[in-house]
């Protein structure tokens, strides 16, 4: 009898030959992937629940088209790497089996090798979300370290069974079945945990997910400024720049749009010394420092802490907020800054009417 979905996920953990086994089996082609897929489904539900609420949120709230390419953001940001290891392992196995190759094959053995990185992320951040906790860096380099170095070993594995052209092969044994049954059914009640603290999340901080809309009042902050090396110097703090014009600028330096469309924030900085303009960079504050170093920008540059950009609605970058001299929103630039110079201008003249 063919062990069910739960018993094959256990199988990968504690098992692996058996489960590599099972994948190279003509017999059910393609079901490693199908596998693979429903893993993929349930840790995305489990890790980027709080993020694709979010983006389906805008998209109601706000414009379809911002929801649809703030949701291909999280699904890309979650994705990216696992998929692309699964095409290089998928491409080595295929090259590594010789003369009768098998594309089919090599895929569904690196669908099985592609689970640890995925099953490492979801242990992780369900345990960090669970308990509030703050990982040092070295920590996530670690457990990435863990989930490459068994992925590897699957990889490593899998060479075997992919140059093997046999059909089919006798199915695993009661006693292999039984315990893989439990790990499946572990990862599968870790699922569960991950999809409840995030939804728990949710109902609790439902409000701070709101889409930051023209009229709202403009959440307060203190953020530490960036100095040389990406040292984090004084704080700057919203509430202090009550009675100014504040435009906020988050961004990051990886993202080609927020990248050209600095050098005009940083022209309307300079042409309105009263508007406090800041750069909130969202994810390399050494890199970040040093571009501003090379091109001499006078805009203030604050690294995020991740709950600053997450109460702002930060789905999509470049985003941008114009907030006016009483601290309410009157601006909300998603994706695109063509019209900030032109908005702020217009609320300085309306302002300096009053």
């Amino acid at each position: 009898m063919s062990p069910g979905f739960p018993a094959r996920l256990g199988l990968a953990i504690i098992h692996p030959r058996w489960a590599l086994a099972l994948a190279a089996d003509r017999k059910h082609a393609g079901r490693s992937g199908t596998d693979l897929f429903l893993v993929i489904v349930m840790t995305l539900a489990a890790t980027e629940l709080r993020g694709l609420f979010g983006a389906a949120w805008l998209g109601v709230a706000v414009h379809a088209g911002l929801g649809l390419r703030a949701g291909v953001q999280v699904l890309t940001r979650a994705l990216t790497v696992e998929l692309a290891c699964l095409v290089i392992a998928a491409l080595l196995l295929w090259l590594a089996a010789g003369k009768k190759r098998d594309l089919g094959r090599a895929f569904d053995l690196a669908c099985v090798a592609a689970l640890p990185l995925l099953l490492v992320e979801l242990a992780a951040t369900v345990v960090v979300r669970a308990f509030e906790l703050e990982v040092p860096g070295v920590v996530g380099l670690a457990l990435a370290g863990v989930s490459y170095a068994w992925a590897g070993g699957l990889v490593a594995l899998a060479l075997r069974p992919a140059r093997e052209h046999a059909a089919g092969g006798p199915a695993p044994p009661a006693e292999v079945i039984r315990p893989a049954r439990g790990a499946g059914w572990g990862v599968v009640v870790l699922l569960a945990v991950g999809v409840i603290v995030q939804a728990v999340w949710i109902a609790r901080h439902a409000e701070s997910m709101r889409p930051m809309t023209q009229g709202d009042p403009a959440p307060a902050f203190a953020l530490p400024s960036i100095g040389p090396g990406g040292v984090a110097g004084a704080s700057i703090s919203l509430p202090e720049l009550r009675g100014k014009v504040v435009v906020l600028d988050f961004w990051a330096t990886w993202c080609g749009p927020c990248l050209k469309a600095m050098p005009a924030l940083d022209t309307l900085a300079r042409s309105h010394p009263d508007i406090r303009v800041i750069a909130i960079n969202l994810d390399d504050p050494a890199g970040a420092r040093a571009l501003w170093d090379a091109r001499g920008y006078q805009l203030r540059l604050v690294a995020d802490d991740g709950h600053v950009s997450e109460r702002y609605g930060v789905t999509t970058i470049p985003h941008s907020v114009v907030i006016d001299r009483e601290g309410v929103v009157r601006m909300v630039a998603r994706g695109s800054t063509t019209q900030l110079d032109a908005s702020v201008r217009a609320l300085v003249a309306e302002q300096i009417r009053k």
